[in-house]
């Protein structure tokens, strides 16, 4: 008796932590949060568990933050882009629930189509490594360039070694290249879902849009997550978070609110 009674409470503790009233922290980049805002913080917010959403303006601070603790969690950034920043700053974080794929797009202020494009025009384009490498990569694949056949999911302009229309690379940090657009010497830039989103791109309007294959194992690394400290991974709360995430209501809401600017990864 005394064994079960023991299995018993031991089944328990994760249910009544999560049944006591608990805040989570969880860093996120831009101003589209309507998954956290519309579904799981009202949901979760019943069973005791408060969902805080502190906004980030650019990719260098969320994940520093969740490293010192000033978060709990992180939703902003895809596998690649995690795993690069670990490697760099020596960091211990990793994924604890998939959740979305954001195409990079190509939008432009000037043109029209990728054949207007024009000797020695300038191209915007995302500084981080890992996402300057797949903007490269969609402009191979339209043959305006090519890139050194030994080249990583980390290439960089200094790859190149084929320039068509000798374009010029304009690298900044990823939450400028929308205004970018709006400089009369650059002809287009590209921008991910979240700041394309926050500044008023749609797919329909850009020039160039990446193209995910979730069968394509080589573009698993571009599929986004929740990210945690791995020695908090388990913890009741965080799970219940994903298990919402994963949800229909989730699946739902993605076609209703972001049709295609963000693709559902569950």
């Amino acid at each position: 008796m005394k064994k079960l009674i023991a299995i018993l409470f031991a089944l328990l503790i994760p249910f009544a932590a999560i049944a006591e009233n608990v805040t989570v922290k969880v860093g996120v980049v831009g101003e589209n949060n309507e998954q956290w805002e519309q579904l799981i913080i009202p949901t979760l917010k019943e069973e005791g568990i408060h969902i805080e959403l502190v906004k980030f303006s650019d990719y260098i601070v969320p994940n520093q933050a969740l490293f010192d603790g000033e978060v709990d969690l992180n939703a902003f950034q895809h596998k690649n882009f995690l795993a690069n920043w670990n490697e760099t700053y020596g960091g211990d974080l990793i994924p604890i629930g998939d959740t979305l794929v954001a195409p990079l797009c190509m939008y432009s202020e000037k043109i029209k189509s990728l054949d207007e494009l024009k000797e020695g025009d300038s191209i915007a384009i995302m500084s981080d490594p890992v996402n300057e490498a797949r903007a490269l990569r969609m402009l191979e694949s339209e043959g305006l360039i090519k890139l050194r056949e030994d080249t990583t999911e980390l290439a960089t302009v200094a790859d190149i070694i084929e320039n068509k229309l000798n374009l010029t690379f304009l690298e900044m940090e990823a939450a400028l290249t929308a205004s970018a657009l709006h400089d009369p010497l650059i002809a287009a830039g590209f921008l991910n879902g979240t700041h394309a989103k926050d500044a008023g791109y749609i797919n329909d309007n850009a020039l160039l849009i990446e193209k995910y294959d979730p069968e394509n194992k080589d573009m698993a690394g571009i599929v986004n997550m929740i990210a945690a400290k791995e020695s908090r991974k388990d913890e009741p709360a965080f799970k219940r978070i994903v298990e919402i995430y994963h949800s229909e209501e989730m699946r739902a809401l993605f076609e209703e609110v972001y049709k295609d600017v963000y693709i559902p990864a569950f």
